[in-house]
């Protein structure tokens, strides 16, 4: 009915004038009636965000509700080994969800624009759009607009909250690892504790720990008893260590006979070490401030040790709020507008999840090759931003001019060279009948 009236030219019907105010008319008006801008967001375009918004919202609490599960369900041993409370359990599995997230919104994206784009084409919506003349902007814009709310939210996660997430659960697990060894012990009984062997004669009123024996095998080479009078756990900042006084410690060497006693009347013990990290002294890469990995302290020896993985992280932080971008412009170009309902659109879409898993892996990689150099760094940025530009190209119906774009490219290239050195004679064929279905079904 729509296609008939507009084709009529008939600007005096109402029902063209209700599409015209809805922004799908071919120039008609009114008089009254004067067009948005070409990227501002009217009837249409505002209906496709909050139908993408709404199936965002579901999509993503439904992957972090699976996440959070599968997080918990590693982190059980909290409550069921080492007897913390069920309020300390949510709060390590929820810190530890915003570096979680950083990968799942993307993703949650990219399923909630598949499915909108695909209901409004199976029920000819994005037909009637498009047969009402509206522009290829009306479609993109809503689309791209929410790739930009993910991508700011992302950016704030992997660059301000993920850090400081990470540190408070290295905290929370640092007083865990030192509560246990207070918790635990049992009076009179030997109590193993992640390696150590402890033994306390009884506790004292003030909670400390009396007649206190820990025996220390985890190095062959310098097994280590002490014995004390009294114990006391002592905490500073991210650090645990217990506080041995009036007591002695035995070291044995490799050889049985080879003992060594000293006596001491205050003894500290580090816990700290019983955390699998890099160290007791620092932060790792992943655990510090954003600010710390711009401004690192290059006289450091662990920043020395690690120049790669300062670098690394660092770029992909900034550089992962991007793929928020890559994805929706993807699924645009794929599945972006309208089809008969006699074409099928799931190859189209199996050609995006092909497209958008490819672009991952090369970010992956690209992220992994900046560690050992510095200029793949450009590769880091470069894959989803040039993803981006060439989907939206796609998108606006430029294909055609890419291939042209390739071709140009491709003629001041040494192929030849590159052949040779490369081996890809062997892979030209499926290569070239792989892009060119590909770009059959871009165009």
């Amino acid at each position: 009915m729509a296609m008939l009236l507009l084709l009529d030219h008939d600007a005096s019907h109402p029902e063209v004038t209700q599409l015209t105010r809805f922004g799908l008319g071919c120039g008609l008006s009114t008089g009254a009636y004067s067009p948005a801008p070409a990227f501002a967001m009217n009837t249409i375009s505002r209906y496709i965000f909050l139908q993408i918004a709404a199936s965002l919202a579901l999509t993503l609490t439904t992957l972090i509700g699976i996440v959070w599960l599968s997080q918990a369900l590693q982190e059980i041993n909290l409550v069921m080994a080492q007897g913390q409370t069920l309020g300390l359990f949510l709060l390590v599995t929820t810190l530890a969800l915003p570096s979680l997230v950083v990968v799942i919104a993307p993703v949650a994206l990219l399923i909630s624009v598949l499915y909108v784009l695909n209901r409004l084409n199976s029920d000819s919506e994005l037909v009637i759009v498009t047969a009402a003349g509206a522009s290829r902007l009306q479609i993109i814009v809503p689309v791209m607009a929410m790739g930009v709310l993910v991508m700011l939210m992302t950016g704030t996660l992997s660059t301000i909250i993920q850090p400081d997430s990470l540190r408070q659960i290295r905290n929370i697990i640092t007083q865990v690892n030192a509560d246990v060894i207070a918790s635990m012990a049992q009076e009179g009984r030997f109590t193993n504790v992640q390696g150590l062997t402890l033994h306390i004669r009884q506790r004292g009123s003030d909670g400390s720990l009396e007649g206190l024996m820990l025996h220390d095998p985890r190095d062959s080479d310098q097994v280590t008893t002490y014995l004390a009078e009294r114990g006391r756990i002592s905490r500073e900042e991210d650090s645990a260590f217990l506080v041995m006084e009036n007591g002695s410690l035995q070291r044995r060497g490799v050889n049985p006979e080879d003992v060594t006693v000293v006596a001491f009347d205050r003894y500290v013990y580090d816990l700290s070490n019983l955390l699998q990290s890099d160290g007791p002294s620092h932060f790792n890469v992943r655990e510090r401030p954003t600010r710390d990995l711009l401004l690192a302290d290059t006289t450091e020896p662990y920043f020395l040790e690690n120049k790669g993985r300062f670098r690394a992280e660092l770029h992909e932080r900034f550089s992962s709020m991007l793929y928020s971008l890559a994805f929706p412009a993807i699924a645009l170009a794929t599945v972006g507008f309208a089809r008969t309902t006699r074409q099928t659109r799931t190859e189209a879409i199996i050609w995006c999840v092909i497209m958008i898993m490819a672009v991952r892996f090369a970010g992956f990689a690209a992220g992994n090759l900046s560690r050992q150099d510095a200029i793949a760094v450009m590769a880091v940025y470069g894959v989803p931003l040039v993803a981006t530009a060439a989907a939206l190209m796609a998108a606006f119906g430029y294909a055609r001019w890419m291939t042209r774009l390739h071709d140009w490219v491709a003629a001041r290239l040494p192929v030849e060279s590159l052949r040779r050195y490369s081996g890809y004679d062997r892979f030209e064929g499926p290569l070239r009948q792989f892009a060119q279905r590909l770009m059959q079904r871009l165009t």
